[in-house]
């Protein structure tokens, strides 16, 4: 039976992710096409949702290939009688169902990554704590721009307080297109950089090789 490829559903999360930030850095950079600071701002804001999209799929996709390599610890955990080694097609109804992945944070990922993947075959739990923090902050971007609710606006705001000692709300757009001191680079560079080097500590787990 053929196993899951770990490297392709790491590869085209790369080949997603360098397609955006060649983009990106061409409207940030741009004179012409898209000259205002306010359309950029919300060209930033619409690649959150992107961004946040692509992650959730590599997650998706490498619990799948994880699951094809080994069932026995998620069959110890669920109860179910399952054979060691089944189909990415049959793992896929058995992760998926009729419906699909939603995972809180990075936290509850790594909670159920153990109780259902076997330990070599885990590579979630190596997802270094600090990038578990710059995820969280990004996806709290990504639920205040999917909502605007005054729920989400107040996690956001609490977040501009307590992580960047920030005093006044400004919407996402502003704040990523803003300048990150310490990288010298756009905010929106430094969460995408953190998106790109979180796999390669996931890849590196699991043995690719070009990591």
């Amino acid at each position: 039976m053929r196993k899951s490829s770990f490297e392709r559903s790491l590869t085209n999360f790369h080949i997603d992710m360098n397609r955006d930030i060649d983009l990106l850095m061409k409207i940030e950079g741009a004179k012409k096409v898209v000259r205002s600071i306010q359309q950029k701002r919300s060209i930033f804001e619409a690649f959150v949702l992107r961004v946040c999209a692509y992650w959730e799929t590599l997650v998706e996709n490498l619990l799948l290939d994880c699951l094809n390599q080994d069932t026995s610890r998620y069959a110890e955990y669920t109860g179910f009688r399952l054979p060691k080694h089944i189909s990415r097609e049959t793992c896929k109804a058995v992760l998926l169902g009729i419906g699909y992945t939603d995972f809180k944070n990075v936290g509850h990922l790594k909670q159920t990554s153990k109780k259902t993947l076997v330990d070599r075959c885990n590579p979630f739990v190596q997802i270094p704590p600090s990038n578990v923090r710059k995820i969280a902050e990004f996806f709290i971007m990504r639920n205040y721009l999917a909502h605007y609710s005054p729920a989400a606006r107040r996690a956001l705001f609490s977040m501009y307080q307590n992580v960047y000692r920030m005093s006044k709300f400004v919407e996402p757009g502003v704040f990523l297109l803003a300048e990150d001191r310490k990288e010298g680079i756009p905010r929106m560079g430094v969460y995408i950089n953190n998106f790109k080097s979180t796999p390669n500590a996931m890849g590196k787990f699991l043995g690719i090789s070009w990591l």
